[in-house]
């Protein structure tokens, strides 16, 4: 059982990032679309943590599921790699450093607050 609301959970995660990346379809330096799943799944998993259990049905559906789908690490460290080859040092920094930070500052907004 828990296979499946997984794998249900991240099909309607990997629609939903496809979905919001073509909100921010212009093309830009900075990567708008994956720093904005990236922060929004952060936020999310914090109130996940805070408030359903990791043995729950709506927790592996959700959290281990949509969540894992929506967020991409590989993706973030692809677009830091375009950035590197392209020499965008202050552009590659700032992106780095507003995910990394952000998405800790969202987990924890939303996980210490709610």
């Amino acid at each position: 059982m828990n296979i499946l609301l997984v794998a249900l959970g991240g099909a309607i995660g990997a629609v939903s990032r496809y979905e919001v990346v073509n909100l921010f379809n212009k093309k830009t330096s900075f990567p708008l679309s994956t720093f904005t799943v990236n922060l929004i799944g952060s936020a999310l998993l914090g109130i996940c943590f805070a408030y359903l259990l990791k043995t729950d049905t709506l927790y592996i559906f959700f959290a281990v599921g949509f969540l894992g789908a929506f967020t991409t690490f590989s993706t973030f460290s692809v677009e830091s790699m375009k950035l590197i080859q392209k020499q965008k040092w202050a552009i590659l920094l700032t992106y780095l450093l507003t995910t990394l930070a952000g998405s800790i500052l969202a987990f924890s907004v939303f996980y210490f607050l709610l």
